[in-house]
């Protein structure tokens, strides 16, 4: 791992320790919650939760949308998932989902519980219908575990591009667009590039290359925030991205 990953990290460059560490390198959420941290927690975690809930513990999107926010009530909320998490049980990816996977169990356990939700539930998620294909584009093909992370990294995707987007110069950030972020990047050119943003063909190859390196940095800062140490971070990373 280069020096520059190992000083990558949350508030400060610091692995996580407590419950504000593990949430602070995720990005502030304005929100009117009684709790900035939990609302900042499912904005982050709950496209990943719903995925696996969706595969292994709900017959209907409703029944996921239900299950997900009985989930983030009871477990996150009312259970103080994020309180109990410390470094030695590894990412805090892993410890979510192995709590999904817990809750998802006992709910077939608990059938016959009251019907969940209602007027009175603390939270709600106001997602609209969602289909697993349009949070991960092969869900159908993968494992509940895999779909899991998947949505996961897709959130860290989305999360890096919004930084980037917030940090870099428009004309950098249309670049690192039109190259990695359409769907037919494969057949755009320096040159092409250039041409349509009225500038020269290194200019576009210098702004590309500092766009991916701010890339890689901002999806290395949101994993820091989620893991241990140093070589939980690589480990992260490989296990995410293969690399």
């Amino acid at each position: 791992m280069s020096d520059r990953e190992t000083r990558i990290g949350g508030a400060g460059g610091a692995f996580p320790t407590t419950r504000a560490s593990v949430l602070a390198s995720l990005g502030a959420l304005s929100a009117d919650g009684r709790d900035p941290d939990l609302e900042r927690l499912i904005s982050i975690y709950w496209k990943p939760v719903y995925c696996l809930l969706r595969r292994v513990a709900a017959s209907s999107n409703e029944d996921a949308k239900d299950l997900t926010q009985e989930f983030f009530t009871r477990v996150v909320l009312g259970g103080s998932l994020a309180e109990r998490y410390s470094p030695d049980k590894g990412s805090f990816r892993a410890y979510l989902k192995a709590a999904v996977r817990n809750f998802a169990r006992n709910e077939r356990r608990d059938a016959a519980r009251l019907k969940r939700g209602g007027p009175d539930a603390p939270l709600s998620l106001d997602v609209g219908e969602i289909e697993l294909s349009a949070l991960v584009p092969d869900a159908r093909a993968l494992p509940p575990d895999e779909l899991f992370d998947a949505a996961w990294r897709a959130v860290l995707v989305e999360k890096a591009v919004q930084r980037l987007r917030e940090s870099l110069a428009p004309e950098v950030f249309e670049v690192f667009r039109r190259y990695d972020l359409e769907e037919d990047g494969a057949g755009v050119s320096y040159d092409g590039v250039a041409r349509a943003l009225g500038i020269g063909a290194d200019a576009v190859k210098n702004h590309l290359t500092r766009a991916r390196e701010e890339f890689r940095a901002a999806v290395r800062a949101l994993v820091c925030g989620t893991v241990p140490d140093s070589a939980d971070l690589s480990a992260e990373l490989r296990e995410l991205f293969g690399a």
